[in-house]
């Protein structure tokens, strides 16, 4: 998103529907329709005036609210009891994953931020 903006949506859609032939089309896919979209669109937000560290910490915070965000359709299906069910039997994955998401920003998110735009670069020159 930092290197193509909007048409990250692109790769993202991409990756779900890659996601949903190997895994299959389960409920969990509704989740990733949205959950994909709104990170590019955090991220759409962020770009212009964010740091690194911005950028890293949203990231993270993205990582321990996963769980919540994939709870909503749950809310609608099961009731308030079994969208909290879902998302607090899902907090252990959430510290995990705003961990994981921290890390790897940390160390990967400047690097390939750079190395796409400069790739970007080379491909609109021909």
């Amino acid at each position: 998103t930092l290197a193509y903006g909007r048409k990250a949506l692109y790769p993202c859609y991409v990756f779900v529907l890659l996601e949903g032939l190997v895994y299959g089309f389960g409920f969990w896919f509704v989740n990733y329709l949205y959950v994909w979209a709104g990170l590019v669109l955090v991220t759409l937000l962020l770009r212009k005036s964010a740091s690194y560290v911005l950028l890293t910490a949203a990231a993270a915070g993205y990582g321990l609210i996963f769980g919540a965000l994939c709870a909503i359709p749950y809310f609608f299906i099961g009731g308030w009891g079994m969208g909290v069910s879902y998302w607090i039997s899902g907090i252990p994955f959430d510290l995990l994953h705003c961990a994981g998401n921290a890390a790897m920003s940390a160390l990967l998110l400047k690097p390939l931020t750079i190395l796409l735009r400069r790739l970007d670069g080379r491909w609109q020159r021909g």
